[in-house]
């Protein structure tokens, strides 16, 4: 059976003139990670782990897609993490 853990996260983002949060860097396990690309940002809650109308962004750091999550009401960050058990 898979289990999923809600995983916090540091980000270091910045605000646009428009209003739109742009993180630019992710912070986990001691290491910072540079966004290289905002590939999507859409309103959706993963449906495995508890959460507040989260906006999703899909990321490109080191190359590979990631998905992190900005919960607005809570102003968190965070990742979801698959784990079998």
């Amino acid at each position: 059976m898979k289990t999923y853990t809600r995983i916090p996260l540091e980000v270091e983002a910045l605000f646009s003139r428009e209003g739109r949060l742009r993180p630019i860097r992710v912070h986990f396990g001691g290491k910072a990670f540079a966004v290289e690309k905002i590939l999507s940002v859409t309103h959706r809650c993963p449906q495995v782990v508890a959460c507040v109308a989260p906006v999703e962004y899909t990321l490109q750091i080191e190359g590979v897609h990631k998905k992190i999550y900005y919960e607005g009401d809570t102003g968190t960050w965070f990742s979801v993490r698959e784990s079998t058990g």
